[in-house]
């Protein structure tokens, strides 16, 4: 599209050096402008999953995990039984939490003054956990996939840690291990590799 529009220009303009030469400043000048504006976007979408996160690990200290919100992860919410889910995604973010207690897994999402649950999973439903690859963004991530048997019926959920920076989440090392080892105490049988 921009080859497209670049030879438009050069169309437009004829032999006109000064003409081509307004042309690409308002395109540059325009990309520039939706540059700044995504950027901004994502940016405060990042920083109200920062907040959020830092939220939840004063309520759960180590168990506080920031997770992708994956396209996976929001499909396997929506099969999830009634139970189990909770409130509709936030469309304006683009990360989540996940949290542990003794009872469930608690997926959260929203903002620091509005954390809301997503999907809420007893820990003593948890079969097994398996490791995946997941597209995060711009990634391919290690995610886990739970099983989990509620009311006899087998429901999956896939949850990719993510490790955040100042600016951008990208995929975990460290907090990939920390879920899954405290995923698999809870879980029948071990993690598959």
């Amino acid at each position: 599209m921009v080859g497209l529009t670049i030879y438009r220009f050069l169309r437009a303009s004829g032999d006109d050096t000064g003409k081509a030469l307004l042309y690409f400043g308002a395109l540059l000048t325009a990309l520039g402008i939706v540059g700044a504006i995504v950027l901004a976007a994502y940016r405060h979408a990042a920083k109200a999953a920062q907040d959020l996160l830092s939220v939840l690990e004063t309520r759960h200290p180590d168990l506080a995990f920031p997770i992708f919100k994956t396209g996976g992860l929001q499909d396997d919410v929506a099969t999830l039984a009634a139970p189990l889910r909770g409130a509709p995604w936030n469309k304006r973010t683009m990360y989540a939490v996940a949290t542990l207690d003794d009872n469930s897994i608690s997926i959260w999402d929203g903002s620091a003054k509005e954390p809301t649950v997503f999907a809420r999973i007893p820990r003593s439903e948890l079969q097994s956990i398996e490791v995946v690859p997941e597209t995060a963004l711009l990634f391919n991530v290690r995610a886990l996939k739970l099983a989990v048997l509620h009311e006899g019926v087998t429901l999956r959920v896939t949850i990719a840690p993510a490790a955040h920076g100042d600016w951008m989440f990208l995929p975990a090392t460290e907090s990939f291990t920390a879920l899954e080892a405290a995923l698999a105490d809870s879980s029948r049988t071990q993690p598959e590799l």
